[in-house]
């Protein structure tokens, strides 16, 4: 990312939408399908992977996101409130067609405890 990294960063959050159900369609209609409570793989992380070519690793909490680029620099920038409530939302369970469930080698689901 060049020097406007934060503006563009910004930007993306941004299009996601006005509101959480917004965000989480839009992350729906686009296959963005995460784990809940993980910085790494949520559906948000996984949109600024693919969005910003760039980007070699995203990380998205519940306030900040940040990416870390092809030059090695890591931008962090605030959540749009939108986003900040789709995760939110998401982490305790909302917008389930959006959850993916990590499975062992037999298709056994893999909880929190044995992550």
């Amino acid at each position: 990312m060049s020097d406007n990294a934060k503006d563009r960063l910004a930007m993306v959050l941004n299009a996601l939408g006005d509101n959480a159900e917004d965000v989480a369609h839009f992350l729906e209609y686009g296959g963005w399908r995460g784990l809940r409570s993980d910085l790494d793989a949520c559906p948000v992380a996984l949109y600024l992977r693919t969005v910003l070519v760039d980007v070699t690793d995203a990380k998205v909490g519940r306030k900040r996101a940040k990416v870390h680029t092809t030059d090695g620099a890591d931008v962090v920038v605030t959540l749009p409130p939108a986003v900040a409530g789709f995760v939110v939302a998401f982490d305790v369970g909302a917008f389930p067609g959006l959850i993916t469930t990590l499975t062992d080698d037999n298709g056994d689901v893999i909880d929190d405890l044995e992550r």
